[in-house]
């Protein structure tokens, strides 16, 4: 995904041909047609396969060359657990 300088993110591009803002993810644009070139298409997070080295989408839970399953996401993004006011950082059940 592409990003502004303030870390928001991107939600559309404006056609160079026309002026038309459309979404990011689209080809071509959405009044006139034109297509958009590869360096103003979104940008897809990658990752290399730690047994065979494959480069590839960041989503995959598997390696698409050798088969590797990547452990799952941890961290904020990943995270599991309690949600709400009993979850991490929250107020503590009483008696506890």
């Amino acid at each position: 995904m592409c990003f502004n300088a303030d870390g928001t993110a991107i939600k559309d591009k404006e056609c160079p041909e026309c002026g038309t803002k459309n979404p990011i993810s689209n080809a071509t644009c959405n009044h006139c047609g034109f297509k958009f070139p590869p360096e103003m298409m979104p940008k897809m997070r990658m990752r290399e396969c730690p047994e065979c080295g494959t480069s590839q989408v960041f989503t995959n839970k598997v390696c698409e060359k050798c088969g590797y399953k990547f452990p799952p996401a941890t961290g904020l993004g990943g995270a599991k657990g309690p949600k709400g006011p009993k979850g991490p950082g929250g107020p503590k059940a009483p008696g506890k």
